[in-house]
């Protein structure tokens, strides 16, 4: 998916249901002048993924926000496909607290009965989530960058040949290869504390023209945000976990 150049671009970094820090996130974007772009993880862990996919829709609707499809996305879909199968990995990577807010029951409820059941409940109240989550792009391009939720292959002749898990799901194999893309790579998905090798460092991390941008929010990091022109980032925009949460 290729991105108009006539326009800059935001993209907002890794929210994991941490719906007031993205709502504060958005205050930097510039609506008339930026395309929305989210980099995918949604949802999981956070205290409110409900909200933040509303929220999210609602800017699709009415601002064409594009988002990228990330592994917590892609396990929510998988579980709704065939929650018996898919259960268990979706719970133990933080999906019990998705299910308990979009389904608003408790966490004990759920681990007490049937996934299957929940699985259904969850179509029933939010009929176009499935096909919405199947409809997700695995990466975009905009102008010299591009975006995707883990990273690419890049011992391949071309990047876009990419398998669909790692686009999703890359960390060291990506992160240490040389960028021969010629292009500038914005990800997600490995919080930059775990890439700058501090857990206190919790900045943007930059290397080889490669930008990792999922602060670790839900974790006590940062969420961040860049504003992009076709050719270059323009600024940096991060936000700290709220207090109390």
């Amino acid at each position: 998916m290729k991105l108009n150049s006539d326009k800059g671009v935001f993209v907002i970094g890794d929210i994991h249901g941490m719906y007031d820090e993205f709502e504060e996130m958005l205050s930097y974007w510039n609506r008339s002048k930026e395309q929305l772009v989210l980099i995918g993880d949604l949802m999981d862990r956070g205290y409110d993924s409900r909200q933040v996919l509303e929220k999210v829709w609602f800017l699709e609707k009415e601002y064409q926000a594009v988002v990228i499809r990330g592994n917590h996305e892609s396990m929510l879909l998988n579980f709704l496909r065939s929650p018996y199968n898919f259960f268990n990995h979706y719970v133990i990577n933080g999906g019990m607290t998705t299910l308990s807010q979009l389904l608003t029951i408790s966490e004990e409820e759920i681990k007490r009965s049937d996934s299957r059941r929940y699985a259904r409940l969850i179509k029933q109240r939010y009929p176009k989530l499935e096909s919405w989550l199947r409809s997700l792009p695995y990466y975009v391009e905009y102008g010299n960058f591009i975006i995707v939720h883990a990273g690419i292959d890049l011992s391949l002749n071309d990047w876009r040949d990419t398998s669909d898990h790692d686009f999703m799901w890359l960390r060291d194999r990506f992160h240490h290869a040389e960028n021969t893309t010629g292009k500038q790579i914005i990800f997600g998905h490995t919080p930059t504390m775990v890439l700058n090798q501090n857990f206190n460092n919790s900045k943007v991390w930059r290397y080889d023209r490669k930008w990792g941008i999922d602060g670790g929010l839900v974790f006590g990091g940062q969420l961040h945000g860049l504003s992009l022109s076709p050719n270059a980032v323009r600024d940096i925009h991060s936000v700290k976990i709220m207090e109390g949460r």
